[in-house]
């Protein structure tokens, strides 16, 4: 099996390749920030070894007669100096027929993945293999510890099945929460503003203790995530000026992975996501209260019974006869125009995503500073914001399109006057935007 020459799109990544336009990528991004700065032909070296314990990254896509499918791709995949350009589109001609790219800087180490490939769970899983490839390399002394994927374990064919298929149950048609899924039941408010260019993308990331947030939380009574994504949508709120019965909900994607509930172990797509909707229904509302709904959400969304639902609901649009006997060419007709239709009725925000515990070795400490995690934003989604813990240090990253700043400086301003001591950086693409 680890020969594997092709591979099926998982049931999620099938949808990617038809929501891809000029403006919009379904990517994200991972940067390692190292101690040290990095050897290219060493981490190459690394790359290629890397490639080879991991048969479903080391593909291409392919245009079959129905679907799109992954096909083994035997070029080096070449280790690229990292661009200006925050998640700018991946193409055959710009990754070497892969999908996705590693990039360096210094002592900077940047992966940009598309999503069919995988999410970010799995994504990691590639990353701390080739940290751990590099750092041998490299004659460093350090253990896998039983975290990682290393060459010499053996490949299991059940880190590149599609768990949707897996766990997929028939569902009759009077059960498919389709509106659900897909957010039409109510219309979300968008960031207003004027927005980058397709290629121009500002990033903001601010790094804080992890253990001094996590006991106030618990103090609380809630999550780190549920405090997180109820801050961020009282930033929106107060920076944005949504009136008394505004009709759009603030509406939050909240990706969750579900490896854990259904026993996964996919490298690929598992991941569903609860779709938090906040109505702003009177004046002065207090940040607890958005904080209540995104643990309510949350937690609702997050039951086996509404994941099941969720899993077959999604299965079924693959299932159905139709769409099994489309050609390729008709289903691209028929997501232009279900494209166009949702474009002018927005049905969410923004992104939030707590990708959670990097999980890298106690042995990479010392060289190992930290990791960030980003995910794409489009011109209907104009920001997007995620968190991802490495060590003690939770770093939070805010990505957007639109120039304006306002959301991510009250958030960390409100962060500040709590007394967490917060380490800022900006690429500060809405000045040298403004400088062109």
């Amino acid at each position: 099996m680890a020969n594997k020459n092709w591979f099926r799109l998982d049931n999620s990544a099938k949808l990617f390749p038809f929501l891809t336009t000029k403006d919009t990528q379904n990517l994200f991004r991972f940067t390692v920030e190292l101690s040290q700065d990095i050897f290219p032909d060493k981490m190459q070296e690394a790359v290629d070894k890397t490639l080879l314990r991991f048969p479903s990254f080391a593909v291409r896509l392919r245009r079959g007669v129905f679907w799109y499918y992954l096909e083994h791709n035997d070029k080096q995949l070449k280790l690229r100096p990292e661009s200006d350009i925050i998640m700018e589109q991946i193409t055959p001609h710009n990754a070497d027929g892969y999908c996705f790219r590693v990039m360096y800087y210094n002592n900077r180490l940047t992966l940009e993945f598309f999503h069919l490939l995988c999410d970010g769970s799995g994504a990691l899983q590639f990353i701390k293999a080739l940290l751990f490839n590099y750092f041998k390399i490299l004659g460093f002394d350090v253990s896998d510890e039983g975290k990682i994927l290393t060459n010499d374990s053996p490949i299991d064919p059940m880190e590149y099945e599609d768990s949707f298929a897996t766990n997929y149950k028939p569902i009759k048609l009077k059960d498919l929460d389709i509106s659900g899924m897909t957010g039409s039941k109510s219309q979300a408010f968008t960031l207003p503003g004027e927005q980058f260019d397709h290629l121009g993308k500002g990033a903001i990331t601010a790094d804080l203790n992890v253990k001094e947030l996590l006991g106030y939380c618990k103090s609380k009574g809630y999550t780190v995530t549920h405090f997180l994504g109820g801050l961020f949508m009282y930033s929106i709120y107060m920076t944005k000026g949504l009136e008394v019965e505004d009709p759009h909900d603030i509406t939050l994607f909240v990706p969750m992975n579900i490896r854990k509930l259904y026993g996964s172990k996919t490298l690929r797509n598992f991941t569903l996501f609860s779709r938090v909707r906040a109505k702003i229904k009177k004046p002065n509302i207090p940040l607890e209260e958005f904080i209540k709904t995104v643990q309510d959400y949350i937690e609702h969304c997050y039951k086996k019974e509404y994941l099941d639902g969720n899993i077959s609901t999604a299965m079924m649009g693959e299932k159905h006869w139709l769409m099994r006997i489309l050609p390729l060419s008709v289903k691209h007709l028929i997501f232009a125009i279900h494209n166009m239709i949702t474009l002018k009725k927005p049905t969410k925000t923004a992104t939030f995503s707590n990708i959670g515990v990097a999980d890298l070795p106690k042995s990479f400490e010392p060289y190992v500073n930290k990791i960030t995690f980003m995910l794409h934003a489009c011109p209907s989604v104009p920001i997007s914001f995620t968190a991802i813990t490495t060590y003690e240090t939770l770093t939070l990253s805010f990505v957007r399109l639109v120039k304006d700043t306002r959301v991510e400086q009250f958030f960390i301003k409100y962060l500040a006057d709590m007394g967490f001591d917060i380490n800022v950086n900006s690429n500060f693409w809405e000045v040298d935007n403004a400088l062109q």
